[in-house]
């Protein structure tokens, strides 16, 4: 039986709606969070999840005869688009099912591309899925995205929790108001990574600033870095950008057992992560001497860069449909702690990980 893919009707997004409370998505933790509650789930079947899959989200299906067997949401935010959530039903170690879990991919990549409006994609899924996904991305055109993929984890309080060192000091930030700042050290932290590289890593980071706290780091007065901190539940998670010069060193242990033990709170776990792979490679051995264990991120992105013309048909239209809209799910993220850097943090940035807040 042929297959058919497109932009879902209502009627097919319903049904999606039904396929990811069942637990059929790349995100089951933040699916069962939903599902394991009545009025989350009524909520996310009748308002939420129509809302966004239908209005700010675009969903696209691979149908056979009247059954759906793969989907894609995508979500916006910023110059970035990328998947929300996403299934395919069929084994993918067919080739035919392989073919048309790439044409649903590339589908959905090719609108985004029309559109003109976003410039990157990135494709989130599960470390832990199979082999096959990769090797699909892979031949689209997606590169694995050097982007918080590894982790360190440990009980909290740590062993302990020093004063910053002599000549340092955080100063709060205005979350939403970051992200310029934010891109101004992005290539410090990268720094053997190509500028558009850096600039995609950017893109799909930026939506994650709204939800978090944010700690602009000071040596000598001189802004040399920043610190993301999330919540969620027990477990408090830090993200930390510092020039490679402090990689490893004894002032950047201070700092995060300073941090670790001053927004503790009532959290009873830490999960630190770092940009890059470079970064947490250098700094491992410190960190361990914290008490914190080494871990792969459960997590991957995927990323390419878009192209499209100079003038697009009909983009004006689709930014002026999204215009006051904010597809990051949930819609409560702003007043809660999120789950946008961790186990729950599902295959975007900041997607399904916060619903389950």
């Amino acid at each position: 039986m042929a297959i058919k893919i497109g932009i879902a009707a209502p009627a097919q997004i319903r049904e999606v709606l039904k396929l990811l409370i069942s637990g059929v998505t790349s995100d089951v933790s933040s699916m069962e969070e939903i599902a394991g509650s009545w009025w989350r789930r009524f909520l996310f079947l009748r308002w939420f999840g129509p809302r966004f899959l239908g209005k700010q989200m675009d969903t696209f299906v691979a149908t056979k005869g009247d059954s759906i067997i793969g989907f894609v949401i995508v979500q916006y935010d910023g110059d970035a688009a990328g998947t929300f959530d996403w299934a395919f039903l069929e084994p993918l170690d067919e080739d035919d099912n392989r073919e048309n879990f790439a044409d649903l991919i590339d589908t959905a990549l090719d609108h985004v591309e029309d559109q003109g409006i976003h410039p990157y994609f990135y494709f989130g899924f599960a470390t832990a899925s199979p082999a096959e996904v990769t090797q699909v991305l892979d031949e689209l055109g997606l590169g694995w995205a050097d982007y918080q993929n590894f982790q360190m984890v440990g009980e909290l309080p740590l062993t302990e929790s020093p004063s910053l060192p002599e000549g340092f000091r955080l100063a709060p930030q205005v979350s939403a108001r970051f992200g310029a700042k934010m891109a101004d050290f992005l290539p410090t932290v990268y720094p053997e990574t190509a500028p558009e590289e850096t600039e995609m890593i950017s893109s799909i980071h930026s939506s994650t600033l709204r939800s978090s706290k944010v700690f602009l780091i000071l040596q000598e007065e001189n802004e040399i870095g920043f610190v993301q901190q999330f919540r969620w539940r027990d477990e408090l998670r830090l993200l930390l950008a510092i020039p490679p010069s402090l990689w490893g060193t004894e002032e950047e242990r201070q700092i995060v057992a300073y941090l670790a033990g001053t927004l503790q709170g009532k959290t009873r776990r830490l999960r630190l992560r770092t940009f890059g792979e470079r970064h947490m490679s250098k700094s491992r051995s410190s960190f361990e001497s914290l008490g914190l264990g080494w871990q792969q991120a459960p997590w991957q992105r995927w990323v390419v860069a878009l192209e499209s013309d100079e003038s697009p048909a009909g983009p004006a239209e689709t930014e002026s449909q999204r215009r006051g809209y904010d597809s990051v799910w949930p819609p409560e993220a702003h007043a809660t702690d999120p789950d946008p850097n961790g186990e729950n943090d599902g295959p975007t940035a900041e997607s399904k990980g916060q619903a389950a807040g």
